[in-house]
């Protein structure tokens, strides 16, 4: 897929995930209002038919990850400052990779406490707790004061494994297109 700040872009579902997931439907239209043109913030929220107000706030989310930019322009008539916003979709890439690589370390860290803790879980209503606390509370649970049973935890590390794995592969994969793109050139 050619990058570029077209439409095309949005066709990839990875891409129209994050941005359905971060900005919703209004980000989206805003995003396909933007596509190969500049516009206001005053003049993209009229032609949608949204508050200026949400119209800032989604321009300002693409702005904190870099996938659009503006340029301020002093009103001399009435003094007031216009903002005209522009975009830098292929970016979006790097965005997506980035967050995925921080979902990864998170299920590292988790994967990583799953494996070297000892889990108990109350017999009443399976609340769990590791070890050394359910030692210390005498095996009795904290919430309803039930009984403490060794909590087996393969499932919850085998789910684990399988989306680090998987998320492993989806960061890897777009490197590995670039990749064969620059070979072939």
């Amino acid at each position: 897929m050619k990058m570029e700040n077209g439409s095309a872009i949005l066709e990839d579902s990875n891409v129209r995930q994050f941005f359905e997931e971060t900005l919703g439907d209004d980000g989206i239209r805003i995003i396909n209002t933007l596509i190969g043109r500049e516009a206001t913030d005053e003049s993209i929220a009229e032609e949608l038919g949204i508050k200026l107000n949400l119209a800032r706030k989604i321009l300002y989310k693409l702005y904190d990850y870099r996938l659009a930019s503006y340029v301020r322009t002093k009103d001399k008539d009435i003094g007031w400052y216009i903002y005209t916003w522009n975009l830098n979709l292929p970016r979006v890439r790097d965005v997506i990779v980035d967050r995925k690589k921080k979902v990864l370390d998170d299920l590292s860290n988790r994967l990583d406490y799953e494996t070297n803790t000892v889990f108990f879980s109350c017999t009443n209503d399976r609340f769990r707790i590791p070890y050394d606390i359910a030692s210390e509370r005498e095996f009795r649970c904290p919430q309803c004061e039930g009984t403490l049973e060794f909590s087996n935890n393969e499932v919850v590390v085998e789910r684990l494994e399988s989306e680090i794995a998987k998320l492993q592969d989806e960061i890897e994969k777009p490197f590995t297109e670039a990749l064969s793109t620059a070979q072939l050139q």
